[in-house]
């Protein structure tokens, strides 16, 4: 997706050097590791979202249990979920 909005976002020198040292540590731009930061924490689905649908994918008929499901999820997306 191309990149069309732009905002600027004020920190102090000190926050700003240790996030252009952790930015360049990783190989990435600041601005790729901000638009990251706000990923992860504001536009991912929340636990019980994510719970929800699991839930509603086993709800289908399927050959799958929870554990199986689980297992793929955690070895092929490198999560860990808990039964609850």
């Amino acid at each position: 997706m191309a990149l069309t909005k732009r905002v600027e976002v004020l920190f102090d020198p000190r926050e700003y050097r240790l996030i252009a040292a952790i930015a360049q540590a990783r190989g990435e731009t600041v601005g790729a590791l901000v638009r990251k930061a706000v990923e992860l924490l504001y536009l991912k689905p929340t636990r019980e979202e994510r719970k929800a649908a699991v839930e509603a994918l086993l709800s289908e008929q399927s050959d799958v249990t929870w554990e199986e499901a689980k297992h793929v999820l955690e070895t092929q997306v490198g999560r860990r979920f808990e039964a609850s």
